[in-house]
């Protein structure tokens, strides 16, 4: 992964807004194996730590919550909530010397007006845990904490064909060690929590190949996992016993092919009343997170005529409990199938999707995904999405059939470039738990305008409504982003 322009990993921020709405389920594809433009190469030390690249981001964003409580709640008068917030991130890379270089990033998050929101800081402390927090705090949650902190830290080297010093780092394999982005594929089993204010990172070691043409394979070994709420958080961290992320792509005509297995062994959460991650005392279905993962995915488009193309999208995956999750605890499975086509409709590039994504469930416990980007999956109002962040599928499991439809420079005349994408998702439970079996609908709208070169303005709006089996309560969320990059 050491081979890609570290700017990269803003630009994906920066896109972010826009890119999530390509398909029903996540975003678009991160190649497994990095390539691209190689920094400044240089034949002196410090030449190489002064001679760097500074990268900068700044994305100010104002979030609207809005939940319908039941009148019987214990948390009525803790419906909404708003936030604004300025995310700021700078970062450094040094140029290459004998293909090795540095990166440095640090990011931070400050609230721009006052406290109207339960935030995942000194807000959520235990007890009273996360429904006595709200009470006390008085507002719906927001997950978006002031911070400051080091996002990257990290040496890279890409091994050359012939010797670096003639500039030639063009190898197959990379190596990053320290902190870092870790993205595979569409962020479903392993992302960076892109859209909150404070990125997920990874303190590990990653090695990727290519050196077989067409084929790319990656190795990461997890030590610990930087979530996305600050030093401030009980929650601001995830411990490993243990951690392999193993990723192989192989390249076909009309898309690739990908065999996954993430064995992840958490340790004890050292700050909360939580074992094993992040979860409920005594909810085995989501209090303990260690897992064995192994899928196959295909994703790719196939031109049926001029006019239009086939998308699609594949995905398996077979999850074991495992290391102390329990012998009480069964093996469930991942499902993803999601077709469509890409056509214009007069200049208008469309593309229309539907999908249906399966993560079982046994009333027991259910496939999780605590690494993922998880707000890009199953709804933008986040309502599979734990009070302290990450992952949180009901041990019924979940069902999700939806529908997307993205449409690229509505209104080009006036405007200019926009996307413009709608979302509708249907939920239900994959196994039937106490009755309850419709979770609800949730339609979604998303609006982004490019300004200029660096600058992005979006408008979101996400609206779930309660299927009526007791699964939760009606929630509107609002949101208006304006970012901007420096690279």
């Amino acid at each position: 992964m050491a081979t890609l322009k570290p700017a990269f990993f803003l630009t994906v921020a920066a896109s972010f807004a826009v890119a999530q709405g390509a398909g029903a389920a996540g975003l678009s594809d991160v190649p497994n194996v990095h390539s691209g433009k190689q920094l400044q190469y240089t034949r002196s030390l410090g030449g190489a730590l002064t001679g760097g690249s500074v990268d900068l981001f700044f994305r100010m964003r104002y979030e609207q919550v809005s939940d319908d409580l039941p009148a019987t709640s214990p948390l009525v008068g803790t419906e909404n909530a708003n936030e604004l917030s300025l995310r700021t991130v700078g970062g450094y890379s040094t140029a290459r010397f004998f293909g090795f270089y540095l990166r440095g990033e640090i990011e931070s998050t400050v609230r721009l007006n006052s406290d109207n929101a339960l935030n995942i800081d000194e807000d959520l402390t235990f007890p009273p845990g996360p429904g006595g927090s709200r009470i006390a705090e008085g507002h719906a949650i927001i997950a978006d904490n002031p911070f400051i902190e080091v996002n990257q830290a990290f040496i890279g080297w890409r091994g050359g064909a012939r010797d670096c010093a003639e500039g030639d780092c063009k190898g197959g394999t990379t190596v990053k060690l320290g902190r870092q982005t870790i993205i595979y594929d569409n962020h479903r089993w392993v992302g960076n929590i892109v859209w909150r204010q404070n990125h997920q990172s990874y303190d590990a070691l990653r090695i990727d190949n290519s050196s077989i043409n067409n084929f790319s394979v990656s190795y990461t070994y997890l030590d610990k996992v930087n979530r996305t709420f600050g030093n401030d958080s009980v929650f601001d961290e995830w411990e490993l016993d243990s951690g392999h992320l193993i990723n192989a792509t192989y390249k076909l005509p009309f898309g690739k092919v990908t065999g996954y297995g993430y064995l992840l062994d958490f340790d004890d959460n050292p700050k909360t009343p939580f074992i094993e991650g992040v979860g409920a005392v005594g909810t085995p279905g989501i209090a303990i997170f260690d897992s064995d993962t192994w899928g196959v995915r295909s994703v790719g488009k196939f031109p049926v005529s001029d006019r239009f193309k086939l998308l699609y999208e594949l995905e398996w995956a077979t999850q074991s409990p495992g290391n102390d999750a329990g012998p009480t605890l069964s093996d469930n499975n991942y499902y993803n199938v999601e077709l469509g086509g890409a056509f214009k409709v007069g200049s208008k590039p469309v593309v229309v999707k539907l999908g249906r994504e399966v993560l079982e469930g046994n009333g027991v416990n259910s496939l999780q995904t605590p690494l993922a980007t998880i707000h890009a999956f199953n709804g933008w109002a986040d309502k599979f999405v734990g009070a302290p962040g990450g992952t949180a599928t009901p041990v019924g499991g979940l069902v999700d059939t939806s529908a997307t439809v993205v449409v690229k420079g509505l209104l080009a005349k006036h405007i200019g470039p926009s996307k413009l994408v709608v979302q509708y998702h249907d939920f239900e439970a994959d196994t039937t738990v106490a009755g309850v079996k419709d979770y609800g609908t949730e339609l979604g709208v998303l609006f982004a305008k490019p300004i200029k070169k660096d600058w992005l303005a979006v408008a979101k709006y996400a609206k779930f409504d309660d299927g009526g089996d007791g699964f939760s309560f009606d929630t509107e969320k609002f949101w208006l982003i304006l970012q901007y990059r420096f690279k």
